[in-house]
């Protein structure tokens, strides 16, 4: 328990959401990603085939990656294998998951991964060698579509919040360790000389 700002009554931690709620919100959210992503890449094939609209910042251009994520090269199933990877590892994960915030960044990872490794099954030249759609051209980075964007922001959402939830503990520990030091310096001041 953690003491009250005026120091009076400690204030009990706030209890961790079910984990039946962190994998509902997990999988809500790889659902929904996966679902826009699935939906602008079939507006994209239907409406980019012939064309490229401009939108000042950015185009959007229909390209069929058959590569990775921004054109990383490999070989054909690679991306699949490496998809069951990140949902195994998520899924692991998700079980030691008390943030609703960690479940939502793993969603998007998830839904990411599984946007893209959809079209290695289902679209030409087949499975497991299907091009990707990508549609979103920046004009300075590599094509890309809003499975490499959940994929993307799921990872750096992790990577700062485990860092966030890493820090507060942080002091503690070295708290933690000084006051060993400290007790092992007075247990030598005070311990009788051994002769």
């Amino acid at each position: 328990m953690t003491p009250s700002r005026d120091g009076a009554e400690p204030v009990p931690p706030a209890a961790p959401p079910p984990r039946r709620l962190l994998s509902v919100v997990c999988f809500t959210v790889a659902g929904i990603w996966l679902l826009l992503d699935q939906a602008t890449k079939l507006l994209a094939v239907a409406l980019l085939s012939e064309r490229i609209v401009d939108l000042g910042v950015l185009d959007l251009r229909l390209v069929r990656n058959p590569g990775g994520a921004f054109g990383l090269p490999g070989f054909p199933g690679l991306f699949i294998l490496v998809t069951v990877i990140v949902v195994t590892l998520v899924a692991r994960a998700l079980a030691r998951t008390e943030r609703l915030s960690l479940a939502v960044a793993y969603g998007l990872l998830t839904g990411g991964a599984l946007g893209n490794v959809v079209d290695r099954i289902v679209r030409a030249p087949g499975f497991p060698s299907g091009h990707v759609v990508d549609f979103v051209d920046l004009r300075w980075w590599p094509v890309f579509n809003l499975a490499d964007v959940g994929i993307v922001v799921g990872a750096a959402a992790l990577f700062a919040l485990l860092q966030a939830a890493e820090r507060p503990d942080r002091p503690a520990r070295e708290a933690a360790a000084g006051d060993d030091a400290r007790l092992s310096r007075d247990v030598r001041d005070v311990s009788p000389p051994t002769r």
